[in-house]
């Protein structure tokens, strides 16, 4: 009795404290950490003269090249260093570009598809063994009906990541930029659809089995855009924006639209100086329109080369899945990064990427009007180069490589700072 007598006058005596806590003025809380406004960065944010051998090596590319413009940005130990404009991003209205412009990036959509699909894998929501057409696919019913020959039922989703679906482009060539063929060979309607352009493909002979030979295709990408759709019952755009892209702070990238007067707000304007810079419209009009704005449907090709982006869009979606994870963790999981990098099926082919060589990984994209280069490079740097010309001559890859390693050569600090933390 004497115990429970004690541990009764205990708890009083707690409940009289508690009771005075709660009549006390209330503790002020902890300041918030001062973080730094988010805005619209500009060239000026990257003025910084340690960098300057940056500003003189991307200016030479750009005067090389004869690029009306270009963007450029770079990251080092996955802080965003660097970010500028050169030359015009509408030549005729002299608007010079900066990091906030938005380009096409032709092919480099493909990574954007490949780390969608891979995160569907690490989600358990799709399996890269698969199989993509047939009862036991992802894409059966009518729209898929009219296969004879059988090895299309055995092309599985990394097939389709790896380019060893099983077609060739010789003897038609590439089934998204051929509507004229598909108009003739399938009586199709202008404009042609991807849906006659998926029967076009799969009601006709398919040369090699799926998993034995690569061979480059627009078409395979697009239909993992339509796999993307089948599994979510959403628009591949949508999906991607809010499964992948906005939730890793990329909020500006969108798909193309295919005519002049379809520029997106802070879009480029894109010029071809190639012999073949005219060419009939994809609508099946007849008419012959500037190559970059209606000779191909841009927005169809959306998976595998449809999206714009700035040059900060880029960066951070590189280091999403740079395999660094210093200060951004990788969204894939550590065996699907590897069988991103190293490939799958005994095929040494990456997924998304265009190459990868050690620590060296590059992304290329091309339209008319369009060249891009995304590199995860050495020593802790990637950086990316797009720009809104065809050239008239020289090849954007190399000399863009050679031009950024020579101004890293030159560079003895780096920033510090991080202007992701303060770009919108």
């Amino acid at each position: 009795m004497q115990h429970k007598g004690k541990v009764i006058l205990v708890i009083l005596t707690m409940g009289i404290f508690v009771s005075l806590l709660s009549l006390s003025p209330a503790k002020p809380e902890t300041p918030a950490e001062n973080k730094p406004a988010k805005r619209t960065l500009t060239n000026k944010d990257s003025n910084n003269p340690a960098l300057e051998p940056i500003d003189r090596m991307a200016q030479r590319l750009v005067t090389s090249l004869n690029l009306e413009g270009a963007t450029v940005a770079v990251v080092k130990n996955e802080k965003l260093v660097y970010a500028k404009g050169f030359g015009y991003a509408d030549k005729e209205n002299k608007v010079t570009v900066e990091p906030y412009h938005l380009f096409r990036i032709g092919s480099i959509s493909k990574l954007v598809t490949a780390i969608a699909i891979l995160k569907m894998v690490d989600d358990k929501k799709i399996g890269l063994d698969d199989y993509v057409f047939g009862d036991n696919g992802i894409l059966k019913g009518a729209k898929y009906k009219g296969i004879t020959n059988r090895n299309f039922y055995k092309i599985k989703v990394k097939h389709l990541l790896n380019h060893t679906a099983g077609w060739s482009l010789i003897t038609y060539g590439d089934p998204m930029f051929i509507p004229a063929k598909i108009h003739k060979m399938d009586k199709a309607a202008y404009p042609i659809n991807f849906d006659e352009v998926i029967h076009f493909v799969i009601t006709r002979h398919l040369p090699y089995t799926p998993g034995t030979h690569y061979n480059y295709s627009n078409f395979g990408y697009c239909l993992l855009g339509r796999i993307i759709e089948e599994k979510t019952g959403e628009k591949y755009v949508d999906w991607v924006q809010k499964n992948i892209l906005r939730p890793n702070g990329i909020t500006h990238m969108q798909i193309a639209g295919n005519f002049e007067s379809d520029r997106l707000k802070n879009e480029v304007k894109y010029y071809d100086y190639s012999p073949d810079n005219k060419q009939l419209a994809y609508t099946g009009s007849g008419k012959m329109v500037d190559k970059p704005y209606g000779a191909d449907d841009v927005e169809m090709l959306g998976p595998a080369g449809g999206w714009v982006a700035n040059s900060v869009d880029m960066m951070r979606l590189l280091v999403m899945v740079d395999g660094y994870s210093k200060r951004y963790k990788d969204i894939l999981s550590k065996d699907t990064m590897d069988k991103m990098i190293k490939g799958v099926g005994g095929v040494n082919q990456p997924l998304g990427w265009r190459s990868v060589s050690g620590e060296h990984w590059w992304r290329t994209g091309t339209l008319s009007g369009t060249s891009a280069l995304l590199t995860r490079d050495l020593n802790g740097v990637s950086w990316v180069v797009i720009s809104n010309t065809t050239p008239r001559r020289g090849s954007f890859w190399s000399t863009s490589r050679w031009a950024m390693r020579e101004s890293f050569k030159q560079i003895k600090n780096w920033p510090s700072t991080d202007l992701f933390e303060v770009s919108e």
